[in-house]
């Protein structure tokens, strides 16, 4: 009995030392995992159809909004506004769309440093491209770097706005941004689809 005793308590004494003296740092909530592979989304009513990373969430939105990508500090939302005036067509419009989309961002946020623009000719759209690093005031004055794609075609403006920290922004705009804006497709909305 004394040796089962003995045993115990040494077994005890091994287990408590090592109890509360291992420092271990947390776990990283912000980190922006990469791609693991994409799907598509699709939203047949809306016309909209764009590919994301297997193991980001998607969730969907209300209307204006369609969804919400992201993982981490990095997020990705699409938006789908309904248009009645005339879309942007030639490279002069485009390039007064993107004039006016500029002086917009710079207007609501005075920190904003554009980094790049360009125009986008698709079959089913014609866009404007925004890139840059600005503040989310919403969210406490956090820097983040941005790109916008405002996509016009077949009676809306379908704007995928991709925001991730500075720090990450490259390494994500080339792993993940890029490639979900370069895979936007427009098409006709079937209305009463699901």
């Amino acid at each position: 009995m004394r040796r089962i005793l003995l045993t115990l308590v040494v077994g005890a004494t091994v287990l408590l030392a090592g109890c509360g003296n291992d420092r271990r740092p947390a776990p990283e909530l912000g980190l922006i995992s990469a791609p693991k592979g994409f799907r598509d989304v699709v939203f047949k009513s809306e016309g909209v159809r764009f590919r994301a990373p297997t193991n980001w969430r998607v969730v969907e939105g209300q209307e204006p909004q369609l969804a919400t990508v992201a993982i981490g500090d990095a997020q990705v939302g699409v938006w789908r506004y309904e248009r009645t005036e005339p879309l942007p067509e030639t490279r002069d419009q485009l390039d007064a769309a993107r004039q006016a989309l500029v002086a917009q961002i710079e207007s609501r946020d005075p920190t904003f440093e554009l980094t790049s623009t360009r125009l986008v000719l698709k079959p089913g759209f014609r866009g404007v491209e925004v890139v840059g690093t600005g503040t989310n005031l919403v969210n406490g004055s956090i820097q983040r770097s941005m790109r916008s794609l405002h996509a016009y075609g077949h009676g809306a403006e379908v704007v995928i706005d991709a925001f991730a920290p500075p720090r990450d922004f490259a390494r994500v705009d080339e792993q993940v941004f890029g490639p979900m804006t370069r895979s936007l497709r427009l098409s006709k909305p079937s209305a009463g689809s699901p």
